[in-house]
């Protein structure tokens, strides 16, 4: 694959340091940096090959070799975000993210290509079908649930029916990919019966392995045979029932098998349980004892017990409504005709003509040929027997509202030798691939639409005449039935039509030169040849007519079903999984290139990657290319307000060709090349200001150490002066010594008296400097004791401000209620000092009617704000409990049973119908806590007593244990504290991973990167984007409303604790499913959200809450994205610091293999010991801390509580 027409600016591509592709006959291609600027006419490009080998390769104008991408996009999960696409881009791509990060799945546009790893990975449990269901495709790494999430979520949103075609050729991973997608299904949307119809259709999966797979040289367990799995909904998108239709059912292996393969799974299973007293009546023996299971000389798969698998799908078999030994006791009844019969025309074969009927002996060839199809034919029957019985098994009697199909069925295929059953195979595949050509054709018009971009025709690749050469009239499969019809009809005479029809008359048909027994077709992957022998006796399956009428057998045309396949395909919304297999010796993650390219090209995705190069491949939103490239942006282009413009302005200057970007709605389009480009000039602009740097720091250090080089030679010079003057002066006369002491020694004490004084003067300013430095140090004491103080005056100042409030509101009450009180004075109403509620209501109603009125104003009628305004914390509760006095002070047992009995009731009742309510659960959640608090204060319980005044003893229940309605209050109050949480937690959890992951607040460190096909953003427009200070404005709303609802302190740390654990765990959790987070920048980002969210706490004064711990394992993870990981050394830090992560999480799922942005190259995975037993890679978010209700003490007086009127409980009294 190469570049062809390069324009002048596209050359400047082709220079020195600049990295190409260059083909290799082992590596299918390799990279190389070019040595040299390439300008055009010459005949080579001097490049150096990465292991240093110097090449002059080669090239013309029209041919120049495929450019590499830049390092940025090194490990992309979706190839189509590649600048550069071709094949050599695709594969490295591939192989750098499955060698060295260890992942499996990629997304090239709408395909999930998923290679197969040939080892258990620990990303399919329910924490990881619970991570992505509800996230859009894109938001997450690439994996096979985010395809069964788009499918599912799309057809709940637009109540269309879907299909997922998983495809590969033998041992890629079709089978355990179509069977995670049921699996996700079966998980995400549990039905509300007890039918279990989850079960049943992952139940089918072991039964059709069983009769369907085989091991073959590629693969222990190979899918013989095509599946389609149509999974029905309800109207609430639940799973009601299912059913199967399978394709292309591999016979002819029932008869005969390869070197080191098997037959099915099944009769290997019989074999190893033939001990089992429920098989005895088959008279089983050892597979080596049977011609059909000992052919291909493997008859044991390595790691397999056949014994075990029969068990488990003997239940499976139980679970899909016991037929286990129906299909057997038709082995039985198969066999069970006459023997006689049976012998006869098995070895004999009658011929009918007009005037008579002879019947023919025929050749051992002859008969084993009949044996044979017999086999094949009671196989088969008994194939589509047990799939109609899981048919029946999954039937259900309600209405199908939509269904998503999931197709399991081979890729395209070519061996040594292609028979029959390789040219059906290609031929299903070439319908699909047809299919699937118009699906994206469709899908890019639609998306150009979208953005209001001028959509122009591009040219793809259509099979349509590889099809009609197959299917038209007297096209080669009709010309085969004619054969088929013929008396005397033959694969040869067959043959030879095919060459009088099509050589040199079709271009996609040819004659091999060195065979008359075979023909080429060019498919749309690859040629093939196929052998004519045996495509007439396997199209037309012969069984001789008497055998027929004995087995009563009927016939399905492959066409028609296939047929059926492709309009039920027509009418769903499709979903690709292309699975390739990376090498043929199943090593895991050992990537064979050329094995992989020649998937590549046979499964589509290269040519999705082709109609994406010809049009505008590399999509950024205006928000991503302005991060991204702003460094590009002079400041009088930054100076303008809308970015969208200043997009605009910049690109139109940088690129001067318009037709290589567009620009749309919420993106712009770039023609493939143009962002590696820019990428250039960014990495350009980033090498001048690092040369810049660079040259300010180094003339810096060199002007340094020139001073301190000039300094010493001063010094130098000056003693040396010195001491050749000293000398001298010995050789003057004595009457120079006058003149020698005046003119030339006094310079010289002039110096050392300077030199004395500046030492003086030095340590004066160090004394100075010292005093200082103390002086700072104290003041620092005193402002952080000032700080302290000032804290504590506030807590007191608003702890004044509510005292204020609640005795302004006692006066008030208290003076309306003086006159009264001088009444009842007067009447000698006043018996003492106990202070009770009477109901006045009592004498005409009865006490539960009152006590319900009472509950129902309270629990009803009352609105959180607009009575904690001015109000002791927990006066409903109080309330409450002094209407329970006022019934043990008149020793009621009914009256305070039913009181108790409706209080509950009447909060479980406001706590349900106001379930999401967070300000309603916070206020009765204080209420009952407060409520529950009061009995245990006032029971006249010697432990809680202790708490109280003498007053406050003095009103304790006198006749009453209400021990027990204390348990129950507590476990209401446990309940209401779930649903409390509960509450916060879904405010809160949809902010979580935009704010704390997503969000790039630190300036000039943004990770963003070209996107492909799956867009996270999709407009200019970030107001509504969830930022760090989202979450922290919805921890202060949460805060706020506990405290206005006076919820205890160590109830309000506990919730504090749990959102942040919460907080932690999801960040957590969607940084190990998005490779693409994993850097040092982001790192860096999340320790800056995390400082926020400490800030917060202790802002707040919750740093005894413990919910700073719960960060711990975040906190952690963001650091090891920062550290080296190079050494040992490195090794040894990271055990010691990440003791919160378990070795699996920070191995497989923290080490940024492969980025560019990584500090140090990643070491072996055995430099780090074992952090914990822990095999879990994902955090459970559903995880609650339990709860704890301390006891605290009401401080308040119960004698000095009133009942505001905005209460509405006139009908309550002071007595």
């Amino acid at each position: 694959m190469t570049n062809v027409n390069f324009s002048g600016k596209q050359l400047q591509q082709f220079s020195q340091y600049n990295r190409v592709w260059i083909p290799d006959k082992e590596e299918v291609w390799q990279s190389a940096e070019i040595t040299k600027n390439y300008k055009a006419g010459d005949r080579f490009l001097h490049v150096q090959l990465e292991d240093g080998t110097e090449l002059s390769y080669p090239v013309d104008l029209a041919a120049l070799p495929p450019l590499r991408n830049p390092d940025i996009l090194v490990g992309e999960n979706d190839l189509t975000a590649l600048s550069y696409l071709h094949e050599p881009a695709v594969l490295h791509n591939l192989k750098i993210r499955f060698v060295e990060s260890k992942l499996i799945y990629t997304y090239s546009g709408i395909i999930l290509v998923a290679i197969n790893p040939y080892k258990q990975l620990p990303i399919y449990g329910d924490a990881i079908i619970h991570a992505y269901s509800g996230q859009n495709m894109g938001d997450m790494d690439p994996h096979i649930f985010a395809v069964a999430e788009e499918a599912y979520k799309q057809m709940a949103r637009n109540n269309k029916n879907q299909s997922i075609i998983v495809s590969g050729e033998s041992g890629a991973g079709k089978t355990v990919s179509a069977r995670y997608t049921m699996r996700y299904f079966a998980t995400v949307s549990k039905s509300s019966g007890n039918a279990h119809v989850e079960d049943k259709v992952l139940a089918s999966n072991p039964i059709t392995e069983a009769v369907g797979n085989a091991k073959t040289t590629r693969n222990d367990n190979s899918s013989r045979f095509g599946k389609y799995t149509e999974i029905s909904f309800d109207r609430g998108y639940q799973i009601i029932g299912a059913n199967m239709r399978t394709y292309l059912l591999e016979k002819s292996r029932v008869v005969f098998q390869s070197e080191n393969e098997r037959n099915y799974h099944i009769f290997y299973q019989l074999c190893a349980s033939a001990m089992q007293p429920e098989y005895a009546h088959l008279k089983l023996g050892s597979a080596e004892e049977f011609n059909y299971t000992c052919m291909g000389g493997s008859t044991v798969i390595e790691g397999v017990d056949d014994r075990a698998n029969m068990l488990e799908t003997q239940k499976t078999f139980s679970l899909l409504g016991k037929f286990l030994g129906i299909h057997f006791h038709i082995f039985c009844e198969l066999l069970e005709v006459n023997c006689d019969k049976m012998c006869r025309w098995l070895c004999h074969r009658k011929i009918v003509t007009t005037s008579e009927t002879v019947v023919k002996p025929m050749t051992r060839a002859q008969a084993v040929n009949a044996r044979d199809a017999l086999a094949k034919k009671i196989y088969s029957h008994l194939f589509d027997f047990i799939v109609e019985r899981i048919n029946q098994a999954l039937q259900f009697s309600g209405k199908q509202h939509t269904f998503i199909g999931v197709l399991d069925i081979y890729g395209f295929e070519t061996f040594d030798v292609n028979s029959f059953e390789q040219f059906c195979i290609n031929y299903a595949n070439e319908k699909l691939q047809q299919q699937f050509n118009l699906h994206v054709f469709k899908l890019e018009q639609e998306e150009y639409m979208k953005e209001d971009i001028p959509w122009t025709l591009i040219d793809f690749y259509d099979n349509q005449p590889v099809i009609d050469l197959i299917e038209a009239k007297m096209g080669i499969l009709e010309l085969l039935d004619e054969e088929c019809l013929l008396p005397h009809g033959k694969d040869e005479n067959w043959l030879q039509k095919l060459y009088n029809n099509f050589v040199n008359k079709n271009a996609l048909f040819e004659k091999p030169r060195m065979s008359n027994t075979s023909f080429i077709i060019q498919h749309f992957a690859d040629k093939v040849e196929y052998k004519c022998e045996g495509f007439l006796e396997k199209n037309r399956d012969t069984v001789h007519e008497v055998l027929i009428e004995i087995l009563k057998e009927s016939k399905v045309c492959f066409r028609n079903s296939l047929s059926l396949l492709m309009v039920t395909l027509n009418a769903t919304t499709p979903h690709y999984v292309r699975c390739i297999k990376p090498n043929d010796e199943k090593l895991p993650f050992e990537f064979d290139s050329k094995r992989v390219a020649q998937q590549l090209r046979a499964c589509g995705v290269l040519e999705t990657i082709r109609i994406s190069a010809q049009s505008y491949p590399s999509r950024w939103t205006y928000i991503e290319f302005f991060s991204r490239y702003s460094i590009l942006m002079t400041q009088q282009e930054l100076s303008i307000n809308d970015k969208k413009q200043i997009c605009k302005i910049v690109l139109q200057r940088l690129i001067q060709d318009h037709n290589q970007y567009q620009f749309g709605r919420t993106k712009i389009f770039f023609r493939a090349g143009q962002v590696a480009y820019l990428e250039k000039l960014r990495s350009d602009k980033l090498r001048q200001a690092c040369i810049l740097i660079q040259k300010r720091v180094r003339g810096w250090l060199q002007r340094r150490r020139f001073l301190s080089m000039r300094r010493a030679a001063l010094t130098v010079q000056q003693y040396f002066r010195g001491q050749r003057t000293v000398r001298y002066s010995c050789l003057l006369p004595a009457r120079s010594w006058s003149f020698y002491i005046c003119h030339v020694l006094s310079p010289f004490c002039f110096n050392r008296v300077l030199e004395s004084h500046f030492q003086s003067q030095k340590e004066i300013y160090e004394k100075e400097i010292e005093g200082l430095n103390f002086k700072v140090e104290h003041l620092s004491q005193d402002i952080n004791h000032l700080q302290k103080l000032f804290r504590e005056e506030n807590d007191i100042n608003d702890g004044i401000r509510l005292e204020v409030s609640r005795l302004t509101s006692e006066n008030l009450v208290r003076s309306r209620c003086r006159g009264t009180t001088q009444k009842l004075k007067s009447q000698g109403s006043n018996k003492g000092g106990h202070v009770r509620w009477h109901l006045h209501k009592a004498l005409s109603l009865p006490a539960g009617l009152v006590c319900k009125e009472t509950m129902t104003l309270l629990s009803a009628d009352l609105k959180p704000r607009g009575v904690v305004v001015n109000m002791i914390p927990g006066l409903p509760a109080h309330i409450l409990f002094m209407c329970v006095r006022y019934a043990d002070y008149l020793n009621n047992a009914d009256m305070l049973k039913s009181f108790m009995n409706v209080t509950i009731d009447g909060i479980k009742q406001v706590v349900k119908e106001h379930s999401e309510d967070f300000e309603m659960l916070s206020f009765w959640l204080s209420n009952t806590y407060y409520f529950l608090n009061c009995l245990k204060q006032y029971s006249g319980e010697e432990e809680f007593m202790k708490y109280n005044t003498a007053r406050q003893n003095k009103n304790c229940l006198k006749h009453f244990d209400l021990s027990e309605y204390r348990q129950i209050l507590s476990d209401l109050a446990i309940r209401i504290y779930h649903q409390f949480i509960i509450v916060m937690e879904n405010n809160i959890q949809h902010m979580i991973v935009p704010g704390m992951l997503e969000y790039e607040s630190l300036q000039g460190i943004s990770g963003l990167k070209p996107t492909g096909f799956r867009k996270r953003s999709s407009s200019i427009d970030d107001t509504d984007t969830y930022t760090m200070t989202s979450i922290l404005q919805q921890l202060s709303y949460f805060y706020s409303t506990m405290c206005q609802n006076g919820l205890d302190s160590e109830l309000l740390k506990q919730a504090v604790k749990q959102l942040f654990f919460l907080i932690g765990a999801v960040t957590l959790n969607s940084l190990f499913l998005r490779k693409d987070m994993c850097s040092c920048r982001k790192g860096m980002q999340i320790r800056c959200n995390i400082s926020y969210l400490e800030e917060w706490l202790k802002d707040k004064n919750l740093q005894s809450s413990n919910a700073k711990e719960t960060l711990e394992p975040l906190s952690q993870a963001a650091w090891l994205l920062q550290v080296k990981k190079i050494t040992d050394d490195d090794a040894k830090e990271i055990c010691e610091h990440c003791t919160s992560l378990s070795t699996v999480q920070v191995m497989n799922h923290l080490f940024p293999s492969g980025r560019t942005d990584s500090i140090g190259l990643p070491f072996h995975k055995s430099s780090i010991p074992q952090q914990s037993t822990s095999s879990l890679l994902m955090l459970d978010t559903k995880h609650l801390f339990q709860v704890t209700f301390p006891f605290t003490p009401s401080p308040h007086a119960l004698e000095l509580i009133q009942v505001p009127s905005s209460f509405k409980l006139g009908f309550l009294t002071r007595v």
